[in-house]
């Protein structure tokens, strides 16, 4: 006789239902925007009920804060291959510019923008928000001093990331909907390519 199907815990069956809303969360916040992005409509696109979502969340606040936590590990997961590769001449430097912006410009980014945003003008969710984006920050920092902290004096490494990301989420709220994997337009890729230069020239000079 087939065996019966394992039961999930308790415990595993509370995780699948925090994941599916966290994942709905993302994903609506993504493509819906902030003020778009109500809990009837995350719950139907993660297939759970409202009482489920409030068991889990006590407000719909707490569920974009769990959410933007959640879309940090995987950014910080996604750049950790992005900063990987040569970064020593201008051809390794803006492959790892490209891959870069293709994390910033990712739907899972864009619910960062869209909370930061909203943040603005919210100063609970700003606050709320606080412990996550220094994480994000912290360890996004962490990763650039592992790729460029033999070349680069570390005080300079802060003002590297924030220049690089600046400029692609700029680019993100210039042209919204941009298609990461889409190779960049003819004005993207020249600054990528002017800022694999900078950076390299300043290898050079730190080098001597």
């Amino acid at each position: 006789m087939p065996a019966s199907p394992t039961r999930r815990t308790q415990a595993e069956r509370r995780d699948a239902t925090i994941g599916a809303l966290l994942d709905a969360t993302i994903a609506s916040l993504a493509e819906r925007g902030y003020a778009a992005t109500s809990t009837a409509a995350i719950c139907a696109r993660a297939g759970v009920s409202q009482g489920a979502l409030f068991r889990h969340f006590k407000t719909r606040q707490e569920l974009f804060v769990a959410a933007a936590a959640r879309s940090a590990e995987i950014n910080v997961e996604v750049a950790r291959t992005a900063f990987s590769g040569e970064v020593r001449d201008v051809g390794g430097v803006t492959a790892t510019l490209g891959r870069l912006r293709e994390v910033v410009l990712s739907p899972t980014n864009q619910t960062w923008r869209e909370l930061l945003v909203a943040a603005r003008s919210d100063a609970d969710l700003r606050e709320a928000l606080r412990p996550a984006r220094l994480d994000f920050q912290l360890r996004m920092l962490g990763l650039a001093t592992d790729q460029w902290g033999d070349v680069l004096p570390p005080a300079e490494i802060p003002a590297l990331l924030s220049l690089v990301v600046n400029v692609f989420d700029g680019w993100a709220f210039s042209a919204p909907g941009t298609d990461p994997t889409a190779a960049p337009g003819r004005t993207q890729q020249a600054a990528i390519d002017l800022l694999a230069q900078m950076i390299v020239t300043r290898y050079g000079q730190e080098a001597r």
